[in-house]
């Protein structure tokens, strides 16, 4: 799938917000579905899911055109050294539309966390919009099986 299919697949969940809003909610329905042995909570910017058993993570949803193989990143790897150094926070996980050019995560090492905490991750992550499309085409479709 294209990042302009992607788009066009984002702005139907929810016509009254824009596709970046559409893309934080569509990312946070589908995480809180699974609470067990977890806490999901919405912030303005991030979604923090609180484990019991795990460190937490604070997700955040990005709706860019990622590619691979030209990263530009500088904005998330601000906003990860600031989340790792200044809260409780040592995972943090960016997601974005997977897209043809971005289909698999990628972890993310930032040499003034490696020098100052021991146990983070940062990862860059492709977030499927699978559902949106079985959901569009059971829409399309009076299939049964569907509903």
């Amino acid at each position: 799938m294209s990042f302009n299919e992607c788009e066009n697949l984002v702005s139907t969940i929810l016509n009254t917000k824009s596709v970046e809003e559409n893309f934080f909610e569509y990312v946070y329905k589908k995480i809180s579905r699974n609470t067990k042995n977890r806490f999901v909570e919405k912030n303005e910017q991030s979604i923090d899911i609180i484990l019991s058993n795990h460190p937490s993570i604070k997700v955040v949803p990005v709706f860019t055109n990622m590619n691979k193989n030209k990263l530009s990143i500088d904005n998330e790897v601000k906003i990860a050294c600031d989340v790792v150094l200044n809260s409780e926070f040592k995972y943090v996980y960016f997601v974005y539309p997977k897209n043809k050019e971005f289909n698999k995560h990628i972890q993310v090492k930032i040499p003034i966390l490696e020098d100052t905490c021991n146990d983070y991750v940062i990862k860059l992550i492709p977030y499927s919009l699978n559902d949106i499309l079985k959901k569009r085409s059971c829409n399309d479709n009076s299939n049964i099986l569907c509903k």
